[in-house]
């Protein structure tokens, strides 16, 4: 129990002054460049759709994964691009609109923030 109280307890890292000074075009340009480089072909399976100053990295699934596996993925992923880039990096997916057919239907609609 001792051990999730320590990780409570830790300040989230900020990233760099490096990652704040790019424009965001070149801050994707940076992820896209150390993800050609990776032994593990996460360009295959991830489109990079933005990486904001805050260190949000925002990706879209190339092609529909199951959760067991897409999981492992994305983590894979944001352990890549922290210790490659900055370790205040986090990967997020990009939220997906409402795919159920039978509310689309009946009309109803629901907002993605």
């Amino acid at each position: 129990m001792y051990h999730i109280k320590h990780y409570a307890d830790v300040e989230t890292p900020i990233p760099g002054a490096a990652w704040a000074a790019l424009d965001e075009r070149q801050r994707v340009d940076q992820v896209l460049g150390k993800l050609e480089a990776s032994p593990a072909q996460f360009l295959s399976q991830i489109q990079v759709i933005t990486a904001k100053a805050d260190g949000q990295v925002i990706v879209l699934m190339r092609q529909s994964l199951p959760a067991n596996q897409r999981g492992p993925l994305l983590l894979d992923l944001e352990e890549y691009i922290k210790v490659n880039i900055d370790e205040a990096l986090a990967v997020w997916l990009e939220p997906m609109g409402d795919r159920n057919s039978l509310r689309n239907l009946r009309g109803i609609e629901v907002k993605v923030l």
